[in-house]
């Protein structure tokens, strides 16, 4: 991949399986590209999802940061939990784990920026060593919390569901500069026990884990919300993926000076 002199940064966004059609394809969401390609003002490229993958990390030299999307699957217990009954956990996406452990560990040591959103900070998580709660909506504790409804209309889907609670000084409360915010929640799994090396950066009013940051890399930054749905209008939103913009350009600066 040869890059003329002023191209934009391009930014990886891994992909997910999926089984439509007869033959298994590979499949990002159009949000997440709209607001790469329209706040963050990068271009994109698509990395497949598959298991085993031989280089799939050597995809991470053409890139300047990582976006690891939301999914309909969740993450395997083997990988946090062994020996923990799977149906509690289902469905699966075998492919999209491999590639995303390799990819987080290996975007790590290049201090790639990177930015995880719901299944993706869940699996920055685990990446890190940390577990995660099988399905939240169902725990007594957790109470602000609303799984996907099949068929309900997208705006009430994506809707505000309840307030974030910033931990002070950090990475978020720096996008979000002491303003009060709502995020949306479509979500079954959460962090459990934090992965060693992240800082939580937010909370929900009831202790779910809603952000955190990669402690030691340039910007490394999961939430566990969709900042990316109709994110032209939500100003948190906004600043994410300016922020992510900003982090990936300033990388492929610096590696274009080396």
């Amino acid at each position: 991949m040869t890059r003329s002199s002023g191209s934009k940064p391009i930014v990886g966004i891994l992909s997910n399986r999926i089984h439509d059609g007869l033959l298994p394809a590979q499949s990002v969401d159009e949000k997440y590209l709209h607001a790469l390609i329209d706040l963050a003002d990068v271009d994109v490229i698509i990395i497949p999802a598959l298991e085993n993958c031989a280089g799939l990390e050597n995809i991470l030299d053409h890139v300047d940061g990582v976006l690891f999307t939301g999914a309909a699957t969740n993450v395997h217990p083997r990988h946090f939990e062994p020996g923990a009954e799977e149906d509690r956990y289902k469905p699966f996406d075998a492919g999209r784990d491999d590639a995303a452990f390799r990819l987080i560990r290996s975007a790590c040591d290049r201090d790639l920026p990177i930015l995880a959103i719901c299944r993706g900070i869940q699996e920055l998580n685990v990446a890190f060593g940390g577990t995660l709660h099988a399905n939240i909506v169902k725990d007594d504790e957790h109470h602000c919390h609303t799984p996907w409804v099949s068929g309900a209309p997208l705006e009430q889907l994506y809707g505000p569901a309840h307030e974030l609670i910033v931990t002070p000084d950090g990475r978020m409360a720096a996008l979000t500069q002491g303003k009060p915010a709502m995020v949306n929640s479509l979500h079954v799994q959460a962090i459990d026990r934090l992965g060693s090396g992240l800082a939580v950066e937010a909370r929900a009013p009831d202790g779910t884990v809603e952000a955190v940051s990669i402690e030691g890399n340039t910007f490394g930054l999961g939430v566990q919300w969709h900042p990316e749905f109709q994110a032209t209008g939500n100003e948190v939103s906004r600043k994410i993926f300016e922020a992510f913009g900003d982090a990936v350009r300033a990388f492929q600066q610096a590696k274009t000076a080396r």
